[in-house]
């Protein structure tokens, strides 16, 4: 064995001998810091505000919402408009007036009487989204987004996006039982739609680049077996040009929270945004800004895959050996939760039974979904 592969040796036994976990006391108590995110959307002159508390990394479950607080968006020698909380700790408001060429900061009061105010955030204007895109692989498909500012002000770039999926149950359900008679069914519990939003945090920089260009930012990826590309899938992709502030806080909070782990991987830091508190030395995390929003919807057609990811899709929920046949007399000794398929006919008599399963393999809104079809599919 040569002098150099002897020494490489050596590294390695020491950096893997001495790969303890990273876990600071002080992120294993107990935290009951303020969560702050918020945004003004001058696109459609909206506003959202979250509030929360944060977890600590040995917790199982997500930090508290704020409930009950007082929420409000100044403009810098103007107005206040008070934010309306829609669900736990969510705060809107639709209408609102911004001027383009002032600034704007958020204040809270929250139910326990503290008070917190971000610093003034000036309003961006963002580039449309030149495309999204997609390309695969043999594990299933990435979704990328480009984009360019011809007046090369941008810099700083934020993505979210919405996910959106047709699917169906095992089986259609044609008849449903009231009261123990089979009646022909004229609603569909067989196709259903799902939409979730995005929770990545997505930042992209051109600033040392010599154009204000992105191409192929990677935005998510679909696994090809998920139920997502079962059918149909779309994806609604959103920018927003953000300040170099702004984007230092959100890329070391993704560094913070999705990378740690590795020898190599960024240790815990302070993440220090633009939200304040009244008391001095206590912690916040957030941040609030506001400005245009620019967003572009792609859709992804099942028989457009490659024949390597059409291979992947799982096998059905249920199969024939979940279906039972339940006779017209036997109908009356079952509740009305259960659901039927078809119909059973013989010829000169009519109907004599029911073909029926559980509700997972006939109900595609016990998966979560709608039957309620998007306005946009």
């Amino acid at each position: 064995m040569s002098r150099v592969a002897i020494l490489s040796f050596l590294i390695l036994t020491v950096l893997t001998g001495c790969l303890d976990p990273y876990q600071p006391s002080e992120i294993l108590t107990d935290v009951n810091i303020l969560v702050v995110d918020g945004f003004v959307n001058t696109t459609d002159n909206s506003a959202v505000v979250k509030l929360s508390y944060a977890s600590s990394l040995s917790s199982e479950t997500t930090g508290a919402p704020e409930s009950g607080a007082s929420v409000d968006i100044e403009e810098e020698g103007g107005d206040r408009f008070n934010l309306i909380e829609t669900e736990p700790g969510h705060y809107t408001l639709s209408n609102i007036a911004t001027d383009q060429t002032k600034r704007y900061r958020l204040n809270i009061n929250t139910s326990s009487g503290k008070t917190y105010f971000s610093d003034y955030a000036t309003l961006t204007t963002t580039p449309e989204i030149d495309d999204v895109t997609w390309k695969s692989d043999d594990k299933g498909i990435t979704i990328f987004a480009s984009t360019h500012d011809p007046a090369e002000n941008s810099g700083y770039y934020y993505w979210t996006y919405q996910e959106t999926w047709e699917y169906n149950s095992s089986f259609n359900s044609t008849y449903k039982l009231i009261d123990g008679e089979g009646y022909q069914r004229f609603d569909q519990i067989y196709t259903c739609w799902t939409t979730t939003a995005s929770t990545d945090i997505l930042v992209g920089s051109t600033s040392r680049l010599s154009n204000d260009v992105i191409r192929d930012f990677p935005i998510a990826f679909v696994t090809g077996s998920s139920v997502k590309l079962s059918r149909r899938y779309s994806i609604l992709v959103q920018q927003r040009t953000i300040t170099k502030d702004a984007y230092d806080f959100w890329s070391q909070l993704q560094k913070t929270t999705e990378s740690l782990g590795g020898l190599f991987d960024p240790q815990p830091t302070q993440v220090l945004g633009n939200i304040h508190s009244s008391e001095d030395g206590e912690p916040v995390l957030g941040y609030f800004s506001g400005g245009e929003v620019t967003e572009k919807r792609l859709f992804v057609r099942m028989q457009d895959l490659p024949e390597v990811l059409l291979r992947q899709r799982l096998p059905p929920l249920c199969t024939e050996d979940d279906v039972e046949t339940i006779s017209v007399a036997d109908l009356r000794t079952r509740p009305n939760t259960t659901l039927l398929i078809d119909p059973i006919y013989v010829q000169g008599i009519g109907i004599v039974a029911y073909t029926s399963a559980r509700p997972a393999c006939i109900d595609c809104q016990v998966h979560g979904g709608t039957t309620q079809k998007p306005d946009f599919w």
